[in-house]
């Protein structure tokens, strides 16, 4: 029997999980799962409507029975992009945990995951409003960093290519490419 293999990257707004994990996915020939499209599709709602509409703690609760869905259902490997703030909650940290999840952290030059969210906004989809704010974006950065860095694998994407982050994830991680 094949061991199951899970890949979740975590990380700041702008990072690139969802960018890293489709190439991820492709270089270890696997599925891709991006958590907030996996969120969206099964409540038929933008993550930004669904805080506005029920409030954090409701998508929180969302978030997590999801990922857990998620984990449940991976057969034998695959990469999963989380939230950004999917880590930070002690259950979900357990839950991967619990399951085995090998966990990659994503970082870039604060400067640079700024300016990667506004080119992600245009004037009408403002699905990220603390990428608004530069300041307030810093903060949350701040206070989210110590827990980011309790992952198993840390890498800087800034100014890297997705195939070279890929590349050094499954390095770092020990994986084998086109391993499915």
């Amino acid at each position: 029997m094949e061991s199951i293999t899970i890949v979740a990257l975590t990380g700041f707004m702008g990072a690139g999980k969802s960018t890293v994990g489709r190439a991820l996915a492709d270089l270890l020939g696997c599925e891709f799962f991006d958590l907030d499209d996996e969120i969206e599709r099964a409540h038929g709602q933008r993550i930004r409507d669904i805080f506005r509409v029920h409030g954090e703690g409701s998508f929180r609760e969302i978030e997590t029975a999801t990922l857990r869905k998620l984990l449940a259902g991976v057969s034998v490997i695959g990469v999963i992009a989380l939230g950004g703030g999917t880590f930070i909650q002690r259950c979900n940290v357990d839950l991967l945990k619990t399951s085995g999840v090998r966990v990659v952290s994503l970082e870039a030059p604060i400067q640079e995951m700024f300016q990667r969210c506004q080119a992600d906004m245009s004037a009408d989809d403002n699905s990220r409003p603390l990428a608004s704010d530069f300041e307030a974006f810093c903060a949350l950065y701040e206070e989210r960093l110590p827990q980011y860095h309790t992952a198993e694998l840390i890498v800087n994407t800034g100014g890297r290519t997705t195939e070279e982050v890929a590349r050094e994830i499954v390095h770092g991680l020990q994986l084998v490419a086109g391993g499915c």
